[in-house]
């Protein structure tokens, strides 16, 4: 296990190429919590047992062609350890994206341990990142030529509604992008902010499984699917929807952490109560029920 000392400098290394990057980057980078950064700072100049957050943050770099965003998550090991990185773009199709992703892990794994490398992978993907975009394009043209003359062929409709379980949904740029991510995609449901967090999409079940694998892309502490519920051949998906949109939604009990008999409540009114014993196990359901039993007991006495 790292000591404070390798910790604190591991985090002093963050900050020189942040500030470096800052310099060039001046309007294309944006630190996702600012909170975050003046935590590491002020663990550099008093380093205490509780560690801060990871630092992260997005660099927009423009291309012929378009822009690719690319997202960096770093942990209290990083140079030491390999940075958690993500690229995203309107101008990338899920394939080239899912290709431009992989090509950038594999140049990441290829990093030397112990240096800080986020400036060598944006110089990659300067020198790389063109030929997705070029290739993106010529795939929306053959799809667009594909999709009529496959229109007679096309195939059923499946719905699926999505139960995805977070350890904690926190970060505001993440949670801005759950939503553009679900609406963008015709997809309804909720997010539910704080600890423990819960993200419900539901739709056509390509979209809702597209949604999914760009949602595990993403820097999380913990994130995975507690269960799926389908419909096949559908002639409307809409007739299967428990919610009319997709929000945010949050029930703060203390600090960060989300009422548990308020969210049941929730699920209750869109008639999804059935999924919290899925969601959260049986040990949370058992307290939750004597939690209720008890307060029913103190109504009686006091009436």
């Amino acid at each position: 296990m790292s000591t404070y000392e390798e910790i604190s400098e591991n985090f002093t290394a963050q900050i020189c190429e942040l500030e470096a990057l800052q310099s060039v980057y001046p309007k294309e980078l944006v630190i996702t919590d600012h909170g975050v950064l003046a935590d590491i700072n002020e663990f550099i100049k008093n380093p205490k047992q509780e560690l801060p957050q990871r630092l992260e943050y997005a660099i927009e770099i423009s291309l012929n062609g378009g822009s690719i965003e690319l997202l960096i998550s770093l942990s209290s090991n990083y140079p030491n350890e390999k940075p958690e990185t993500y690229l995203r773009s309107s101008f990338l199709n899920r394939t080239q994206q899912l290709l431009l992703n992989q090509a950038l892990s594999n140049v990441v794994k290829q990093q030397a341990e112990g240096e800080p490398c986020i400036y060598a992978l944006i110089s990659w993907l300067q020198d790389n990142g063109e030929e997705y975009l070029a290739a993106s394009s010529k795939d929306q043209e053959k799809d667009i030529d594909d999709r009529d003359k496959n229109k007679e062929l096309e195939k059923p409709i499946n719905f699926a509604r999505y139960w995805i379980y977070s350890h904690h949904i926190y970060g505001k740029e993440k949670r801005k992008d759950v939503i553009a991510l679900a609406k963008e995609n015709s997809i309804t449901g909720f997010s539910l902010a704080g600890k423990p967090g819960i993200i419900c999409m539901e739709g056509n079940f390509e979209d809702c499984d597209y949604c999914w694998q760009k949602l595990k892309s993403m820097n999380w502490h913990k994130i995975l699917i507690r269960l799926v519920e389908k419909e096949e051949d559908c002639e409307n998906v809409d007739i299967f929807r428990k919610f009319n949109d997709f929000q945010e939604i949050s029930f703060p009990s203390s600090e960060r952490h989300n009422d548990m008999g308020k969210v049941r409540k929730y699920l209750v009114e869109h008639k999804s109560e059935h999924v919290f014993k899925e969601l959260f196990g049986i040990e949370a359901c058992v307290s939750l029920f004597k939690f209720f039993d008890t307060a029913k007991k103190v109504t009686k006495f006091n009436t």
